[in-house]
């Protein structure tokens, strides 16, 4: 018998042995992080349906990581939580298969999205140039399917190496970690811990890439004031130009680092409570994986708050679908991330400069 199932089988004898308080702590908790990813998840959604300026090849893997978010949110979460209350699975062997399917393939699909894109963001900083030429629309719409490809042959994979199973003292459906050592260390190291050192080594090159660039943005600045020539005007507002281009660029990258070192926060207590299962000697208390279990679900709810904190279009596109602001057009987030171009608003089928800018752009992304 393995770690993990003597672990089940011996608190199944033992019944439940939580205290009231607890078991309504734990279902609180959990129900607050359903109705946080639920509402949050759909607020970006509505917002990327909505607001055509938000789309974006970056904003096309945030609605791929909010999607995988939301179903995680709808189809499985709802089973734990019932589980947690009932301290035991009551829904049926097939059932627990097919949740501990959904479990792998939306937890991985939310993996391999913050790798592709650090990716993204990556060329974006280190490689401007080449951008538009390596991340077109087609190649994104690939990625965005082969992420759900590997999600699947992950999942899949389990019924040929190892199984699913309901583990009590997480009260969810997923891997049996301890049937297949081998299959386990494999698992976590090529779908968790190989991808989050990809996207560290990633984030450390753009890190360094975007210091260099802040002190080059310096230096532009003091030569757009001290400038007088005029052909020396213009070189100096083309610089301040792509040095804006750069920053708003740079800004990106901190509101996609700070997603994904949330996510890292937030499994990585799980992935070593994973690896306790394995060792004899290892034995973390049911309150530390119930505690680990709850955190990494509860990264399905932080994106949207950071998007919400951090980015001026998704915080006005939030406000304007919470506050039912029902004539705010794509104009008004765009005059509201540059305000100190225009004064004016557009309302309705009412056109400013930047909309018909706007139009321009996508219609030229379109053609890309």
């Amino acid at each position: 018998m393995n770690i993990s199932q003597e672990k089940s089988s011996t608190m199944a004898t033992e019944g439940d042995p939580r205290s009231l308080l607890t078991i309504a702590f734990e279902a609180s908790s959990l129900g607050l992080i359903i109705c946080a990813a639920v509402i949050g998840n759909t607020l970006i959604l509505a917002s990327l349906y909505r607001f055509t300026c938000l789309h974006t090849k970056t904003n096309a893997f945030v609605l791929n990581l909010a999607i995988a978010d939301l179903l995680l949110a709808i189809l499985a979460m709802p089973f734990t939580l019932v589980s947690s209350i009932k301290y035991e699975w009551i829904f049926g062997h097939a059932m627990c298969q097919i949740l501990g399917v959904l479990n792998s393939v939306f937890c991985e699909a939310s993996i391999m999205t913050l790798t592709f894109v650090s990716l993204e963001r990556f060329i974006a900083i280190v490689y401007p140039l080449k951008y538009e030429t390596l991340i077109t629309p087609n190649r994104v719409k690939f990625v965005i399917g082969y992420i759900w490809l590997q999600a699947v042959l992950c999942a899949s994979s389990t019924f040929i190496f190892a199984k699913f199973t309901f583990l009590k003292f997480e009260s969810i459906c997923t891997v049996d970690w301890g049937s297949n050592i081998a299959y386990t260390l494999v698992f976590v190291i090529v779908f968790l811990y190989v991808p989050f050192l990809v996207t560290a080594v990633l984030y450390y090159v753009i890190l360094q890439t975007a210091m260099k660039q802040r002190r080059r943005i310096e230096v532009i600045k003091v030569g757009e004031i001290t400038t007088s020539e005029s052909g020396s005007q213009r070189s100096a507002k083309n610089g301040v130009n792509s040095a804006k281009k750069t920053a708003k660029e740079n800004k990106a990258t901190v509101m996609i680092a700070i997603v994904v070192g949330t996510f890292v926060i937030c499994w990585f207590p799980h992935a070593i409570g994973v690896f306790c299962l394995l060792d004899p000697k290892c034995n973390f208390s049911d309150h530390f994986y119930v505690l680990t279990t709850w955190f990494a679900m509860l990264n399905s709810a932080m994106n949207s708050l950071i998007y919400g904190l951090m980015n001026r279009s998704f915080r006005r596109a939030f406000k304007s679908l919470l506050c039912c602001e029902r004539y705010v057009g794509n104009a008004d987030l765009v005059t509201n991330i540059l305000p100190e171009k225009s004064g004016r608003k557009s309302y309705g089928n009412e056109t400013s400069y930047f909309s018909k800018n706007l139009n321009i752009q996508l219609a030229s992304g379109k053609k890309g």
